[in-house]
């Protein structure tokens, strides 16, 4: 799994490296376009050229920790019970507005593998104004190099660093010795995680006619490996993913555009031993064979998070104005489970499944500025952290220096 892992972080790493040799190789020519020319579009001059955008954004999450409807109420109450073992320790709380500064750059040049290069990177901080423990960075670097007149291939790296996703019980303390653990007598800690992930996919234009019915169509197949590593307390809930899909872009009348993804993931956890709590008294068994049966019960199993993840996404989008577009998207998860313990009774011969909806609007407005106002609905489904409902109001403003 760490293999995998230092393969990703490796990536990026080169990614990056590729990057700076591009920007010297740029300071070297000194073929940078127009500053004047807004948003470093094309003057007319062959040669390279930069890019460089800044982008402020403000997002209002509902539920932060996609908790339930009954963690929200017990976070909401402080109850001291939960204090003792630190269930909602720093989880400050429910909702937050999060503020999202972000710059970036896009530079354009020849290829020496032919046709036109393009790289794109930015660095974006999420900084929550209630959770302050939870602001973490985030970064992406991107390389697309086109071939031919109707194909690209693309190679992507993102990676997010010091995540905090939630408490999550960690020890017990059965101070009256009775074998039943209630929540006074649960110890909790933090989970964080970074997560990397390397993607490469290829692009092509198999239709193309502004006068016709279906005025584009584009086919994107991709695949990629991603990880998430929590910190040494967690490090049974890590993933390891292989992924693999298809893209499908269609364009109708060159003002309406439907956009279909399939996406295939391999998911693999490390399937070690676990400290839960299991109801022996619905099962009809000593689980832990302490001669007792509790419905609160710790024990010590596998537990294995692995499982295969299938997506399917639909985005339409409507071009209304030359400046304004407004879109909205669908997008259904289902993971099956494919842990072989009995005892591991949230994922054994388990499936949840994840729906979300969106909707939005892209204004271009002046020289160099845009704006972006979207809203997102997740309904999630899963027996281990419970059923949430989230929903997030998205308001972002970006800016072309050059």
């Amino acid at each position: 799994m760490k293999k995998i892992s230092n393969r990703i972080s490796y990536t990026l790493r080169i990614l990056c490296m590729i990057s700076f040799v591009i920007l010297f190789s740029l300071t070297g020519k000194g073929q940078c376009a127009d500053p004047l020319s807004a948003g470093g579009k094309d003057t007319g001059k062959k040669g390279n050229n930069f890019e460089l955008f800044a982008e402020y954004g403000m997002e209002y999450i509902d539920n932060v920790y996609q908790l339930t409807s009954s963690q929200i109420w017990r976070l909401q109450k402080k109850d001291q019970t939960d204090r003792v073992g630190g269930r909602y320790k720093d989880m400050e709380s429910v909702s937050d507005i999060i503020v999202q500064p972000s710059m970036g750059l896009k530079y354009n040049s020849g290829s020496p593998l032919g046709g036109k290069l393009t790289l794109t990177t930015w660095v974006r901080s999420y900084h929550y104004m209630k959770n302050d423990r939870s602001t973490y960075p985030e970064g992406r670097i991107r390389l697309k190099n086109t071939i031919g007149k109707k194909g690209a291939l693309t190679l992507e790296g993102t990676f997010l660093s010091g995540f905090f996703k939630k408490n999550y019980m960690s020890a017990v303390n059965d101070a009256d010795r009775n074998g039943n653990i209630p929540r006074e007598e649960r110890i909790y800690s933090a989970a964080n995680y970074d997560e990397h992930e390397g993607v490469i996919s290829y692009e092509y234009k198999l239709l193309s006619g502004k006068d016709k019915p279906i005025s584009g169509l584009d086919i994107q197949p991709f695949a990629g490996i991603s990880s998430r590593t929590y910190n040494s307390t967690f490090s049974n809930r890590n993933q390891d993913i292989t992924l693999g899909g298809l893209g499908l872009d269609l364009e109708f009348n060159s003002w309406i555009t439907l956009e279909m993804i399939y996406q295939y993931e391999k998911v693999v956890s490390p399937n070690e031993r676990e400290l839960i709590l299991f109801d022996e008294n619905r099962a009809e068994t000593d689980a832990n064979s302490d001669m007792r049966t509790k419905s609160n019960a710790p024990l010590t199993t596998d537990i294995d998070r692995s499982s295969n993840r299938y997506t399917i996404e639909i985005n339409p989008s409507f071009q209304l104005y030359k400046d304004v577009s407004l879109y909205f998207g669908f997008q259904r998860r289902i993971a099956a489970f494919t842990s072989e313990n009995q005892l591991d009774i949230e994922h054994y011969n388990q499936r949840n499944s994840r729906n979300r909806v969106k909707a939005g609007i892209n204004h271009t407005f002046l020289k160099g500025w845009s704006s972006q106002i979207e809203w997102n609905r997740t309904n999630d489904y899963d027996d281990e952290d419970g059923d949430f409902l989230q929903n997030t109001f998205l308001i972002m403003m970006k800016y072309d220096f050059i």
